[in-house]
């Protein structure tokens, strides 16, 4: 890796205003996980255009290693929804069903390393604001499609994505082995990169690079890529199933899932956190039961555990699991537990964060490179950054300072959107320093 090399100003200047009218577009058609058709097709078809090699699809998702995937009627609405919305039919018929995401590849005319970069296309269950002082309300582009809203700032990154690509297509003089676009579905939900990963699509990558706007950075300008507490994840469907009667007449007859449900809720917030480290346990959404009188048959609940390392998140796995078992038997249900996502502590290679820092400090956007910062929460990418550093590669996140209106998956999340801008400054010249 070579000593740093600035990025093209100029250009970037000249087509930053395309960039926020992309983010815009994408801000006002968000869609659910595994069914952003909008997104998908919005990007499928500008990397197209510009020459790069589009893969869609089942050639990009694993439906063996798809978790929760969705119900075939919403995928359908979700799918017109996004062709009225204007996108082209042959840009996501690939994804229909729910394979949304893309993968763009451009090689260079000389030898060099394979590069990834991944964006996120996802967007938030939330309804934005429409309250005046909201900007995207107050100017005309917030969420057309109700119950969803890019209130993360996935929108962002996908229009960096597309900047990032814009520039490598009209300096493909300058690529030197192979650029690989990742547009990656269902983030939130932490499934789509496992997905992804599952098909091979970064098992050839030396470099491997993401980032998110905000988080704890809170003022333009700023960025940091030694980036720690990860936290690993694990999120479960559990259910039990009794024996329904009535609730008068014979309750000693029934098996009520209702009282298991709430003693194994009760029982996961109760476990002992790991001295090794931070450690998280959630019930958020709980169900049971069908009337007034009747010993409830079924209930349903999501349970998530988190750890700052894989093995802390392992512990409250491995004791959630008993506490589900336990609650059963001493009610006589059954139960089930459906893995519905995942996620793993991650660490940036050294050698990437180094460079990354001698080459922000080198730009006009940055006003400070942080030494470190906590992630603090969950982020699938670092399901990209295992498969590829297991391999040999390296890896590394940035994430890139902006003002937050509203805060993370709140209704009035807005952003600062020259941070699009600044993102795309630093990856060309983080990639002309990798590749030359």
């Amino acid at each position: 890796m070579n000593d740093t090399v600035g990025p093209d100003i100029e250009w970037l200047n000249a087509n930053f205003p395309e960039a926020v009218k992309w983010r815009r577009d994408l801000h006002r058609h968000p869609q659910p996980p595994w069914l952003e058709f909008y997104a998908t097709g919005y990007v499928a078809e500008k990397l197209s255009a510009w020459g790069y090699s589009v893969a869609l699809g089942q050639d990009v998702i694993s439906a063996d290693a798809q978790m929760l995937p969705p119900d075939p009627g919403k995928a359908e609405f979700e799918f017109e929804q996004a062709v009225k919305a204007g996108i082209k039919e042959e840009f996501i018929i690939p994804a229909r069903g729910g394979f949304t995401g893309a993968v763009a590849t451009m090689k260079g005319a000389h030898p060099g390393p394979v590069v990834a970069f991944r964006f996120d296309i996802d967007s938030n269950e939330v309804f934005e604001s429409a309250a005046e002082h909201h900007r995207p309300a107050k100017e005309g582009f917030a969420s057309e499609f109700q119950g969803y809203a890019h209130m993360c700032g996935h929108d962002a990154h996908a229009a960096m994505g597309l900047l990032l690509a814009k520039y490598f297509a009209e300096h493909q003089d300058q690529v030197q082995g192979t650029v690989k676009l990742i547009f990656q579905p269902n983030e939130e939900n932490m499934s789509g990169a496992a997905a992804m990963a599952d098909k091979g699509i970064v098992d050839d990558v030396d470099f491997m690079l993401g980032g998110h706007v905000g988080l704890n950075l809170k003022e333009l300008g700023n960025i940091a890529f030694n980036i720690h507490s990860f936290m690993a994840l694990t999120r479960y469907e559990v259910s039990f199933t009794g024996r329904p009667s009535h609730a008068a007449l014979r309750p000693n007859e029934g098996s009520n899932a209702l009282q298991g449900a709430c003693m194994a809720v009760s029982n996961l917030f109760a476990i002992p956190r790991h001295g090794q480290g931070a450690s998280r346990i959630n019930v958020g959404r709980i169900e049971a039961g069908s009337a007034w009188n009747v010993i409830a048959e079924k209930s349903y609940f999501q349970l998530e555990t988190r750890g700052v390392t894989n093995a802390v998140n392992q512990y409250m796995v491995e004791k959630a699991m008993a506490v589900i078992e336990g609650a059963a038997k001493m009610y006589g249900l059954a139960f089930d537990t459906k893995l519905a996502a995942t996620g793993l502590e991650g660490k940036g290679d050294q050698e990437l964060i180094e460079l990354g820092t001698r080459v922000a400090n080198s730009l006009p956007s940055v006003t400070k490179v942080w030494p470190e910062v906590g992630f603090d929460a969950s982020e699938d990418f670092t399901v990209f950054m295992e498969r590829v550093q297991k391999r040999g590669g390296k890896a590394m996140f940035a994430i890139f300072g902006t003002p937050i209106n509203g805060g993370h998956h709140n209704s009035t999340f807005d952003i600062d959107e020259r941070v699009i801008r600044n993102g795309v400054e630093f990856f060309t010249a983080l990639y002309k320093s990798l590749t030359r």
